[in-house]
């Protein structure tokens, strides 16, 4: 309910009015309707189809109409004919020719009140002249009608209690009225269809007392005498019981008309009958050019083309298919001014529903302008001539895929998915499906705690290989932060043994952290010839922020603050002419982590980029600052930058042989704060003595007690 309609009719309710010339008119035209109980209340109805009990007032009506002439409601009370005022007080009027019956019907429509009895027949009342005419004869008025609604055309129409619909041909002498044309609803259950009427667009909107139901005609063809007199089913209404009837400016349209819905097959929560998605249209916040906005969901195969060009069109694909096992762009256009979230949906699987894990982008937060984002299709989605994608845009986080949602709009596309490309072999470290885990010490070259959970990173390399030649033509890599222990800021990358930097085309490759696109990975290299490093990202504490102590991430098991907190990204590489593969690149690559930029580190000044800590035994970088080996508890032998290529590297490990990064095959709990991972996995330290000949599954085996559990996937 919009709590501002509440607030200008509810100071009328409870007026006592002393005589009828203090009678003030309502509103010109309201959006609200007025429902009216047998039990001497009277209730709202608004733009948004709920209902808000508004009052007791002092008498009955019934066959109510609001009349757009003079801004009162007419009705009946008792057998009277009355005109009602804003505070619902009601005087008498005289009609002449006007019958006294039970009328349990009425409506208004051009300053004329169209009444209707049961088995009496259909009387209109010239409000200006105060004369009543009949319509309809008594035989021809054998429907139990709880209500009754004229078009704008000027015919009647009207839903029975036995749940048919009738058209009324008022358009010929008394004698040769009748019921023009009738259908069955298909509808069940005990009815009482007490609410009915149109709104100037033609919509005949009709709401059952007993169920609270709601539902809408929405292509009555008054002169057409194959009417289809199709509906769609709303939602259900609050406060409905015992209403008689109910009174609603025809003039005003459906504010309905101020939502925007999907295009997508209903199977996917697209009408309001299935609680679909929707928006109000606002110009603060929408994709595209302008507001698209929809009376009703028009769903696959209707869509809402209705030949404007605000129709979807906030959303655009760089191919029109997706590409099973690839990164696809999308270009999000943002208009208006204020910040909004967009979501999306893809249903992979092609089974009619956006499941839970279809959801692709959440909650991604983005101002007026273009916007490029990507999403990884997965190598078992559904091939393909037409899924759908679902785009939500909303002035506030957290949006699911159906329902109600704030100013914004929902965007529907159908998509096509294609095959894998049969010239090329996919191999996958550790597998596609799995994430191996990076750990570090960010304090090299001085030792610290060794509880390896300064940066903790779930890692996946896959490798994309022409199958002819074998060479090497793309790297998709796939990153997650588990914990960062970690009171310096740092950054990572990735470097490249045996590949230079001049080999990879940087205009094609691009990196997407929590689905933010840069397309700068390539690290400018001193020579072409240098080998390529990759750039995540030179500050990870960028992309998150923690309650927990410190700041820290996942590292506190006492601490559940932190545990929704998501840094993710993929990292799309290709190679300018595909590369020989070469002789020792580790399928992991050559992962490392460097001191973000003016981040001390410990330093008397900020080291930044030239602070670097690989893994055992292997190369740096020519951005590394070799004077730190051998310093602090560092005994690397030979940590040249080419001694990857070479297969000869000694580097990143204490006089103990302890490295300063590990990599797991496999997820792994990280130690708590303040634990060594010598106390976490007592094993390790048989395996660190026999050089890795023994207990080579000593991480499947921690202390429980100082191990960070994380929830199954």
């Amino acid at each position: 309910m919009k709590s501002h309609f509440i607030a200008l009719a509810l100071p009328f309710l409870f007026i006592t009015y002393s005589s009828p010339s203090t009678a003030n008119p309502f509103s010109s035209c309201p959006t609200i309707g007025y429902l009216f109980h047998d039990t001497a209340n009277v209730s709202f109805v608004d733009i948004d189809r709920q209902t808000s009990n508004a009052g007791a007032i002092s008498n009955k009506f019934d066959a109510l109409g609001f009349n757009a002439t003079d801004n009162y409601i007419y009705g009946v009370m008792g057998e009277n004919i009355v005109r009602i005022n804003n505070g619902f007080v009601a005087e008498t009027i005289g009609i002449e020719d006007l019958p006294q019956h039970d009328y349990s019907a009425g409506d208004i429509h051009n300053n004329q009140l169209y009444l209707y009895a049961k088995s009496q027949g259909l009387w209109r009342v010239d409000l200006s002249t105060q004369i009543a005419t009949q319509l309809l004869l008594a035989q021809h008025a054998i429907y139990n009608l709880s209500d009754l609604a004229v078009h704008p055309e000027g015919v009647v129409y009207a839903l029975d209690d036995s749940k048919n619909i009738h058209r009324f041909d008022l358009s010929q002498s008394l004698e040769n009225n009748h019921i023009a044309i009738t259908a069955a609803t298909g509808l069940k259950g005990l009815r009482t269809f007490s609410g009915q009427f149109f709104d100037s667009n033609g919509m005949l909107y009709i709401i059952d007392a007993q169920t609270g139901e709601s539902f809408i005609f929405d292509d009555l063809t008054p002169f057409d005498n194959e009417e289809s007199f199709h509906y769609e089913v709303l939602q259900t209404l609050p406060n409905v019981e015992n209403t008689v009837d109910i009174a609603r400016c025809s003039e005003a349209v459906l504010a309905v008309n101020g939502y925007d819905f999907g295009d997508a097959p209903n199977s996917y929560g697209t009408s309001l009958s299935v609680n679909g998605a929707r928006h109000e249209v606002s110009t603060h916040l929408y994709l595209g050019a302008k507001p698209d906005q929809d009376l009703l969901a028009q769903f696959y195969p209707f869509f809402d083309n209705n030949g404007s060009d605000d129709d979807d069109q906030g959303i655009t694909f760089t191919t029109p298919s997706l590409h099973q096992g690839a990164n696809t762009f999308i270009t999000a256009q943002v208009g208006g001014f204020a910040t909004g979230y967009l979501s999306a949906w893809i249903d992979w699987d092609n089974n009619g529903n956006f499941d839970i894990n279809e959801n692709v982008i959440q909650d991604v937060a983005l101002t007026g302008g273009a916007h490029t984002l990507a999403i990884n299709v997965p190598s078992d989605a559904a091939i393909t001539n037409q899924t759908w994608a679902r785009f939500r845009l909303n002035d506030a986080p957290n949006i699911l895929v159906q329902g109600a949602g704030g100013r914004g709009e929902v965007e529907d596309y159908p998509l096509t998915i294609t095959s894998y490309d049969t010239q090329e072999s996919y191999f996958w470290y550790p597998s596609q499906g799995t994430y191996a885990t990076l750990a570090f010490e960010d304090r090299w070259p001085n030792q610290d705690d060794y509880d390896f959970n300064d940066i903790v990173i779930q890692y996946r390399v896959g490798h994309i290989q022409e199958t002819v030649t074998g060479k090497l033509s793309r790297l998709n890599i796939d990153i997650k932060l588990q914990a960062y222990g970690a009171g310096y800021n740092n950054g990572f990358a990735i470097k490249l043994d045996g590949i230079s930097a001049s080999s990879i085309d940087a205009n094609s490759s691009y990196v997407i952290i929590n689905n933010e696109y840069k397309s700068s990975v390539l690290e400018e290299p001193d020579s072409p010839d240098d080998e390529a490093v990759l750039i995540f990202t030179d500050a990870i504490k960028e992309y998150f922020s923690s309650e927990c102590e410190n700041g820290f991430l996942r590292v506190y098991a006492d601490c559940d603050l932190d545990k929704e907190v998501t840094v993710q990204a993929s990292m799309a590489i290709k190679f300018t002419t595909p590369v020989d593969y070469p002789e020792h690149l580790h399928p992991y690559l050559n992962p490392f982590i460097f001191a973000a930029p003016n981040d001390g580190h410990g330093f008397p000044s900020p080291p930044s980029r030239s602070l670097e800590i690989h893994l055992k035994d292997f190369s740096p970088t020519t951005k590394a600052n070799t004077s730190l080996f051998k310093s602090g508890n560092d005994q690397s032998e030979n940590a040249s930058v080419s001694c990857g290529v070479e297969n000869n590297c000694n580097s990143y490990r204490n006089n103990s042989g302890i490295p300063f990064a590990i990599l797991i095959p496999s997820q792994w709990d990280n130690p708590i704060e303040g634990k060594s991972i010598l106390a976490a996995y007592p094993k390790i330290e048989d395996y660190i003595n026999s050089n890795g000949t023994t207990d080579k599954t000593w991480f499947i085996r921690p202390e429980a007690s100082k191990v960070y559990s994380l929830p199954e996937e």
